[in-house]
């Protein structure tokens, strides 16, 4: 009756959600009891023990469940990582049900793929997972097809009677896996064009969309910091507000961003512009972490966020304290900008073009003015942990930005006297915290390399000196699960790695040490291009470095890592920069390079994946209807021409047939297997056309449709075959 399903259907999908809830709660739990558990059971008949410790394990996902709910309910949940795999294992799971239901119920590998491939994407959009999960999941996609479109032929013609050669398979298969082979060789290796036109006017179409999905990823996990097209942060690494270290990143030229800065051009002659000297470079910051937990890094939960307005001068502490101790000093008479220079700092005006669209503010350290309105994150400290953009659609793509940046030389650090601990400001004693993961041999090093160091900057530079002897390597594996503390691992066992565990080790060393250290993210300076007066920075230029903190100057940066050059230390006591004061003058919208317009992004190999899918389907639509349009017989007539045996006044259709089958064997040259199936289809053919032609009436529509049947097996062949 009318609204009645099957029962059995209905049952499948109830047992394979219920499978599916098992299988990711006793992933997330492990509440079901392994081999060993139950043999103790068994062992000490215990059974009532064992499922008492069945039911709190479960009972313990059922209340996270239910707090993380009232959580949501009532605004914003508490992050809760379990619950966050909870989910993510529930949608995978779906995802692969779906997806082995379409390619039963239809048989068409690339439209069973599709759940999978928009789940890939959406992890490749919003988290850190690059392109190899993509690559890897259209392989399998086009193998799924391969073999599911062979599967659907071949019952076809056993159903119609077809003769068939088993060997197309593999023919088809060696066709579609080197033509597969070179469309990912070239997807991984070669860049893709992006007219930034069009890409900025799907963004714009995307973006409220992007919005809610936001909004409602913040509801529901508060602290997962994505890194979309659209919101992209130094501090997102796919983890809920994590930094983890585990094996190498995945590298590549993909341009990120370019910065134009006010530095001034040494002259040069116009006949050697190309060997105009650059600028210094500067590393650009996405943002800090501060807490060491053995195995990555992390901020502390509850950090402050203040909304401010375009152009608001950003005060950090570092910055606020200097510039009121320049004023103490000098009250009158002198700029904000000089009293900087008297302290180490000098004022550096950035341009920033980035090829994203980001929610994050990059900027040389220390930030003190951005010309977009913005949201600043706090430790308690009152250090900026990150900015992020505060505008309408929450994204920014080109802006500009006041820094102060370090104008202090070594020889001006390594005069710093040393400082106790209640000589740093409050809430300093967070950059020198440390976990009890830290091991007695990590203790001892620092200990030796520091023995005999009085200052901070001596104790710092033989920290960083001792480093750059590890070989820098970014093919190092994740470390082994028995690991505790990385620092101590990459120290003494691993003894090679990239900027990660360098910097790692360095804020160790540095603490145990007695400096206030912490772990900043970004990009280092990129490649020059003098012909746009612009720093080019790839992906390549991600980067990791410490910095510590001096009382006098506030935090400096150092370079731990083998595989980077030594920071130049340049004073400036009595010039002054060549940028902006402080207070600044308004800072126009930066004009973008021509040459941006168009930048390579092999992301863009993704967007065009829904088109490509589109016109495969609208092509082999076309086919379809085009075979249903053609006359079998003129195509075997119009072929039998080509090939030096066209049809000859008086025969009939049987007569060619069985003649055009004979000339076929006789004159293959190779493919003598397929030379056969041919003549033997065509001679069935022209029997089929005979019986349409001449046959009874009620046997007309079956002849024609098997005749259609068989045009459809031999086109492909024909086209191969050579005579």
């Amino acid at each position: 009756r009318a609204g009645w399903r099957s029962p059995r259907a209905v049952t499948l999908w109830l047992l394979f959600l219920a499978a599916g809830a098992i299988s990711v709660s006793q992933a997330v739990t492990g509440w079901l009891p392994g081999p060993w558990r139950l043999f103790q059971a068994m062992w000490n008949e215990n059974w009532v023990g064992l499922f008492n410790q069945m039911q709190l394990d479960l009972s313990s996902l059922f209340v996270r469940l239910s707090r993380w709910q009232q959580g949501v309910w009532a605004g914003g949940a508490i992050q809760d990582d379990a619950i966050f795999v909870f989910f993510t294992g529930i949608m995978v799971w779906l995802v692969g049900g779906l997806v082995a239901w379409l390619a039963r119920r239809y048989e068409r590998g690339f439209l069973a793929a599709l759940p999978a491939l928009w789940l890939v994407g959406v992890a490749s959009m919003y988290g850190t997972v690059g392109r190899t999960p993509i690559i890897m999941t259209l392989i399998l996609a086009t193998a799924l097809h391969l073999l599911l479109d062979q599967h659907a032929r071949t019952l076809r013609w056993q159903r119609t009677g077809l003769d068939y050669n088993p060997a197309i398979f593999v023919d088809q298969a060696i066709y579609v896996l080197a033509a597969s082979a070179l469309i990912f060789s070239l997807a991984g290796l070669m860049p893709n064009l992006m007219v930034r036109p069009v890409a900025d006017r799907y963004y714009r179409l995307y973006a409220p969309i992007n919005t809610q999905v936001e909004a409602l990823g913040e509801r529901l996990f508060p602290d997962l910091k994505a890194t979309s097209r659209f919101r992209t942060g130094a501090l997102a690494t796919g983890l809920p507000n994590n930094f983890l270290l585990s094996g190498g990143p995945e590298l590549s030229l993909t341009e990120v961003m370019r910065v134009r800065t006010d530095e001034p051009i040494i002259d040069y002659d116009p006949i050697d512009f190309y060997e105009i000297p650059a600028p210094p470079g500067h590393y650009i910051r996405g943002g800090i972490l501060s807490s060491y937990d053995g195995l990555g890094w992390r901020n502390p939960l509850g950090l402050s966020r203040v909304e401010r307005a375009g152009d608001d001068t950003l005060y950090t502490t570092q910055i606020y304290t200097l510039t009121l101790q320049a004023q103490a000093e000098d009250p009158v008479g002198q700029d904000a900008k000089d009293k900087l220079a008297i302290l180490g700092r000098k004022l550096l005006k950035q341009d920033i073009f980035l090829t994203f669209n980001s929610l994050a503010i990059y900027a040389a350290p220390e930030p003190v003015r951005p010309a977009v309105a913005y949201r600043i994150e706090e430790s308690a400290a009152g250090d900026p942990v990150a900015l992020w953009a505060n505008t309408p659609n929450r994204r920014v793509n080109s802006y500009s930005i006041v820094s102060a940046i370090p104008a202090v030389s070594s020889n001006m650090l390594a005069a710093e006297p040393a400082f106790s601990r209640d000589e740093l400001p409050a809430g300093y004693e967070l950059y020198l915290e440390l976990p009890d993961t830290v091991t007695q041999r990590t203790r001892d090093l620092a200990q030796e390399i520091t023995a005999d160091l009085d200052s901070p900057f001596a104790k710092a530079d033989a920290i960083e000196t001792f480093l750059r002897q590890y070989e820098y390597d970014l093919s190092v594996a994740k470390p082994p699960d028995s690991v505790t503390d990385v620092a101590d691992y990459f120290l003494f066992d691993l003894q090679r790695g990239y900027c990660d565990y360098y910097a790692t080790a360095f804020v160790v060393l540095a603490r145990l040490s007695g400096l206030p250290t912490r772990f900043a993210t970004g990009f280092a300076p990129g490649l020059w291009n003098a012909a746009e007066n612009t720093f080019v920075i790839t992906e390549a230029e991600a980067h990791s470095w410490p910095e510590v903190y001096f009382p006098t100057y506030g935090w400096i940066p150092f370079e731990p890592t083998a595989g980077r050059p030594l920071l130049t230390r340049a004073s400036l006591i009595s010039t002054s920069s060549s940028g902006a004061s402080l207070p600044v003058a308004p800072i126009e919208p930066p004009e973008v390079p021509q040459s941006s317009r168009f930048v390579w992004n092999w992301q863009m190999l993704f967007w065009l994946l829904p088109l490509a899918l589109l016109a495969w389907g609208g092509y082999h639509l076309l086919e379809r209807w085009r075979i249903q349009r053609e006359d079998p017989w003129q195509g075997v007539l119009n072929w039998g021409r080509r090939v030096g045996r066209p049809i000859v006044a008086g025969e009939t259709v049987l007569e060619y047939g069985a003649g055009l089958a004979d000339y076929t064997r006789q004159k293959q040259q190779y493919k003598h297997d397929m030379g056969r199936m041919i003549a033997r289809e065509v001679e069935a053919m022209s029997q089929d056309v005979s019986t349409v032609q001449y046959g009874a009436e009620h046997t007309r529509a079956a002849a024609l449709q098997q005749a259609l049947e068989r045009w459809h097996l031999l086109r492909g062949y024909l086209r191969r075959f050579r005579i």
